[in-house]
C-alpha cells in the first residue's frame, strides 16, 4: 500500500489554512504544517500532522524536503507599505519556491488573489501579481495559482462585521457610478479548501491560474437577495456615497502607514470599486451559495451568544 502523500502547507494558522489542513487529514493526506506559534495549532492532535515551528525564510529547505506538493497560503493581507507586502508576498514565496524547487517536490500550489489581475490597484494587488511572477520564474515543476474570490465562512474575523449587519437586515457597499453592475466571485472557505486539495492535488490546477468559486459572477443587488434568504428576512442593500467613504480612506491610508491601523485605505477602496471581480471557475459540486451563507450566519449568531 502507497503511503500517503506529504503535502507542506504555510499560513496554517490561517482562516483557509487551518480548514485545509483539517480537510486533508480527514482525507489521508500527511500534512507538515509550517508555523511560528505551533501553540495555535494545539486542537488539532493527528498521527499524520506534523509541526515545522518556523516562518517563512526560516528554514525553507528542510520544511519542502521530502514533500509530494507545497500548497502555500501564507501571505500578508495588511502592511505599512508596499515594501512590506512584497516581502512576503513577492520575495519570501520566491525563496519557499526555489528550495521545493532544488528539493525536488514535483508540485506547487501557490494561494494568490483575484487582485492580482489589476495590480495598478493597490499596493497588496501589485504584491500579489508580483509574487505569481517570481514564483514562475523560481519553480520549474507542476505549477498552480490559485488566485482566491472573496472568501467567507465560519469563524472568519474579516467578514463578521458584514454578518452582523446582514442579521440585521443590512448589506452596506461602495456607493458612486453603476455600483449595481459590479461583479463579484465568492467562495466558501469549506469549499476551496476542498478544491485544492482534490482538484489541485490531481493535477486539474497544473499550468493554470484559476479561481475557485460557488458564484462566478454576483451584483450587490442580487448577493442582496441571496443574503435576504439565507437570514430569513429582508436585507437592504445600502450604497455609501463616495464622497463620504473617500475621505474616510484617505485618513486609514495615513494611519496603516503610521500604525498599521484600519482597513479601509485608497488602496483597498480601489479594489471594492473595480467592476468586474468575476471569474468563470465555478466548483460544480459545492453546496449552494445560499446554503453556505445561511451556515455562516447560524455559526455567527451561535458564537456571539
Amino acid at each position: 500500500m502507497m503511503p500517503p502523500l506529504r503535502i507542506g502547507v504555510t499560513g496554517a494558522t490561517g482562516f483557509i489554512g487551518q480548514h485545509l489542513i483539517r480537510q486533508a487529514l480527514e482525507m489521508g493526506y500527511t500534512v507538515r504544517a509550517m508555523v511560528r506559534t505551533p501553540s495555535k495549532l494545539a486542537g488539532f492532535t493527528h498521527d499524520n500532522l506534523e509541526i515545522h515551528a518556523a516562518g517563512l525564510g526560516g528554514s525553507d529547505t528542510d520544511f519542502c524536503s521530502g514533500c509530494d506538493a507545497i500548497i502555500h497560503l501564507a501571505g500578508l493581507i495588511k502592511a505599512k507599505s508596499r515594501a512590506e507586502f512584497e516581502a512576503v508576498n513577492v520575495l519570501a514565496a520566491e525563496n519557499l519556491a526555489k528550495a521545493a524547487q532544488d528539493s525536488g517536490v514535483p508540485r506547487f500550489i501557490l494561494a494568490s488573489s483575484m487582485t492580482a489581475r489589476a495590480p495598478h490597484l493597490s499596493d497588496y494587488a501589485a504584491s500579489k501579481h508580483g509574487g505569481e511572477e517570481s514564483v514562475k520564474q523560481a519553480y520549474k515543476g507542476a505549477l498552480s495559482i490559485v488566485r482566491a474570490p472573496a472568501v467567507f465562512g465560519p469563524g472568519d474575523e474579516a467578514t463578521a462585521p458584514f454578518m452582523d449587519l446582514i442579521l440585521k437586515g443590512l448589506l452596506p457597499t461602495a456607493g458612486g457610478r453603476r455600483w449595481r453592475d459590479r461583479k463579484l466571485a465568492l467562495v466558501a472557505v469549506e469549499d476551496i479548501a476542498r478544491d485544492i486539495l482534490t482538484r489541485g492535488l490531481s493535477g486539474d490546477y497544473d499550468g493554470r491560474t484559476v479561481s475557485p468559486c460557488n458564484v462566478g459572477a454576483v451584483s450587490w443587488p442580487e448577493f442582496g437577495v441571496m443574503a435576504s434568504r439565507a437570514a430569513g428576512r429582508r436585507v437592504r442593500v445600502i450604497p455609501i456615497p463616495l464622497s463620504i467613504i473617500y475621505p474616510i480612506s484617505a485618513v486609514t491610508s495615513v494611519t496603516s502607514r503610521l500604525l498599521n491601523m484600519g482597513h479601509l485605505t485608497l488602496g483597498k477602496l480601489r479594489e471594492f470599486l473595480y467592476e468586474d471581480w468575476s471569474s468563470a471557475d465555478v466548483i460544480q459540486d459545492a453546496p449552494p451559495m445560499e446554503d453556505r451563507l445561511r451556515e455562516t450566519l447560524s455559526h455567527h449568531i451561535t458564537r456571539k451568544h
